[in-house]
């Protein structure tokens, strides 16, 4: 929860600070916002190297689908090739990520049979395709949404993989 907090008054501090609002599709400029998958969330921060070329770092916890006392982190980095279609505000890209995951499952307790504390890290990856859309008048804020595959293995069996989609948006300033 203090994590919420550190970044969320992060992020006010940034909203509020000297640096000027850019566009979304601008190069130098740095989103910074949050981004929303079927396999991980996080706060994120998004650069654009070009207008063709940019990076984004996504740091948060993963959507496993265990039920119970369960913790996650993920540490997602993803590069995004942009295309430019002549419009300001809608920029489509296709993106290829690797991350660092881990999950720690307490376990559970049925009818007097504990199950052991699980502690798992994995390698992730994905690929995909999507589109990221300003309104007129706010394009230095960008919504993004997007569809691919991912998968990864924390060993022992425990694996997963497939469909992925993903929604989130960045609010742009220039460095």
């Amino acid at each position: 929860m203090k994590k919420i907090y550190f970044f969320t008054v992060l992020f006010t501090l940034l909203i509020n600070s000297n640096l000027s609002a850019q566009g979304m599709t601008e190069a130098g400029s740095l989103g910074v916002g949050a981004q929303f998958n079927s396999l991980f969330y996080g706060l994120s921060a998004k650069y654009n190297f070009t207008e063709i070329h940019s990076g984004e770092i996504v740091v948060g916890g993963g959507n496993y689908g265990f039920g119970g006392d369960f913790s996650s982190f993920t540490v997602t980095g993803r590069y995004l090739y942009n295309f430019d279609i002549g419009n300001e505000n809608l920029r489509p890209y296709v993106f290829g990520q690797v991350g660092f995951w881990t999950l720690k499952f307490d376990g559970f307790n049925i009818l007097g049979v504990s199950t052991p504390e699980v502690k798992e890290t994995s390698i992730s990856y994905g690929f995909g395709g999507g589109a990221e859309y300003a309104f007129s008048g706010l394009e230095q804020l960008g919504f993004n949404i997007e569809i691919g595959y991912g998968g990864g293995s924390f060993g022992n069996g425990l694996g997963y993989s497939g469909m992925i989609f993903g929604a989130g948006f960045h609010y742009y300033f220039n460095l």
